[in-house]
């Protein structure tokens, strides 16, 4: 078996350094023999990339509970009926200024947080304006201020490739909720960045002698998670980790140019 072959075998991780990478490319050669030049590259090369592939953080599990000082806030606001609708990291789509929109695909949405009449809503389109039909909410966001927000359903058509005979493709949809609305400036006013793992929970404002939902309005609360380390934070994670391993590859005695 060749090294390339045997090379396919092996787990990879991703905090390995290059000094790392080089010491299991001369690991695979010294178990096979000779490996051509072109082979070594071919390793090295696949090595990088599965290197560079990093976990996507979800976030802690289960999903912490909503912060005392943010249930105060929907206290003050006679809130009712509290829900956490959904967790999840922030995507460079939920933060780029064109877009400007916070997605909650359909799927992921963890309790229901709408009534019939709100569904039936977002499922039609303005016929004067060609747009979906939205639902105007108050979002509470991470430093507990209120914004005004729009709720709209958005349905989006995908294709997925079958290889094989005749390489076909089919399409599908897949749906999602998103906040709209100046949904930029609270990226920014609190400081938002990929990485993020942020929840939205959905309650009821109501006045306080009220108890019906139908005369209560949607609102939402934005809750900041985890931070998403900064790449120099994350860097150095990565060498403290590593600094074990080097020790031992160090000491097998391979010799090896570094670059």
């Amino acid at each position: 078996m060749s090294a390339l072959q045997d090379f396919k075998k092996r787990k990879i991780n991703k905090n390995w350094t290059h000094l790392q990478i080089l010491s299991e490319i001369a690991l695979l050669s010294d178990a096979d023999g000779v490996t051509s030049k072109e082979e070594r590259n071919s390793i090295e090369k696949k090595l990088a990339l599965k290197k560079g592939k990093k976990r996507v953080d979800f976030g802690p599990n289960p999903p912490p509970v909503l912060p005392i000082n943010f249930l105060n806030k929907i206290r003050h606001m006679h809130g009712k009926y509290i829900v956490r609708v959904i967790q999840k990291p922030l995507y460079k789509s939920d933060i780029s200024k064109p877009e400007c929109r916070f997605s909650i695909p359909v799927k992921q949405v963890q309790q229901e947080f709408l009534t019939k009449q709100e569904k039936i809503l977002l499922d039609t389109c303005d016929s004067h304006k060609k747009k979906a039909s939205r639902i105007e909410a108050t979002l509470i966001d991470p430093s507990l201020t209120e914004k005004k927000i729009s709720l709209r359903k958005w349905e989006t058509k995908k294709k997925h490739h079958i290889y094989g005979s005749g390489n076909s493709s089919s399409s599908y949809s897949s749906s999602s909720y998103v906040l709209m609305n100046k949904w930029y400036n609270i990226v920014e006013e609190n400081q938002l960045k990929k990485g993020d793992v942020v929840q939205v929970w959905a309650f009821r404002a109501a006045a306080a002698a009220s108890a019906s939902t139908s005369s209560s309005r949607l609102c939402f609360a934005l809750v900041v998670v985890k931070r998403s380390p900064s790449d120099d934070q994350q860097e150095e994670e990565e060498d403290k980790e590593s600094d074990h391993s080097d020790d031992k590859v160090l000491s097998r005695g391979i010799r090896f140019p570094l670059f």
